[in-house]
């Protein structure tokens, strides 16, 4: 295996292997059919084996405290994407891509980064086991409305006419998941992890 920076051409394999790594887990519907471009100095990274990108992490460096970190007192970065393929994980893919960012992220005089994940307990685990800790208070839940009771939600006179809501997504405080529960056939809490370098 080979750790190195992601190129232009990357982009399809990139894009293959985010979505297959999310398939078992709670982003299975956060599905892109392009890769994004960062504003900011970024490290883009790939693993490689055999011609096939089979993990990735991309991580994003702010210009000034608080214009990406949400929690930070100093300049940071946030992790944007990291994903391994599903017949690669417990290999230590993820570790050297973190291991990696890390290294340059420190010779950039970066000291501090951020990565939002949800409630998956592998990721929860994993984030953890490499020294990054919850920020509880910053957490909070996307709720997805149930289409039957989407209009529990919506202030009809501010929507004007409309014939029905398929979907319906929302942020909400973590404190409001049992109120809106009934309402939403799925919730999932986004949690905000960070870490000093």
């Amino acid at each position: 295996m080979v750790i190195r920076e992601y190129t232009k051409n990357d982009e399809l394999e990139w894009l293959r292997c985010r979505v297959l790594s999310f398939l078992d887990c709670s982003y299975y519907n956060d599905v892109l059919t392009h890769r994004e471009i960062y504003e900011n100095d970024s490290i883009c990274l790939v693993a490689e084996e055999d011609g096939k990108i089979i993990g990735l992490i991309d991580a994003e460096i702010e210009k000034e405290v608080g214009s990406l970190c949400v929690a930070g007192k100093k300049v940071g970065a946030v992790i944007w994407h990291l994903a391994v393929l599903p017949e690669y994980r417990r290999n230590h893919i993820a570790a050297s891509l973190w291991d990696e960012v890390k290294k340059q992220l420190i010779m950039k005089g970066i000291k501090y980064c951020e990565v939002w994940t949800q409630e998956d307990e592998a990721a929860n685990h994993w984030y953890l086991a490499q020294g990054f800790y919850n920020i509880k208070e910053q957490n909070w839940l996307r709720c997805y409305a149930r289409p039957s009771k989407a209009d529990w939600f919506l202030n009809r006179k501010n929507v004007g006419e409309i014939y029905g809501v398929e979907e319906m997504i929302f942020e909400v405080k973590p404190s409001r998941r049992e109120k809106i529960s009934d309402y939403c056939y799925r919730i999932d809490e986004v949690r905000l992890y960070a870490r000093e370098l």
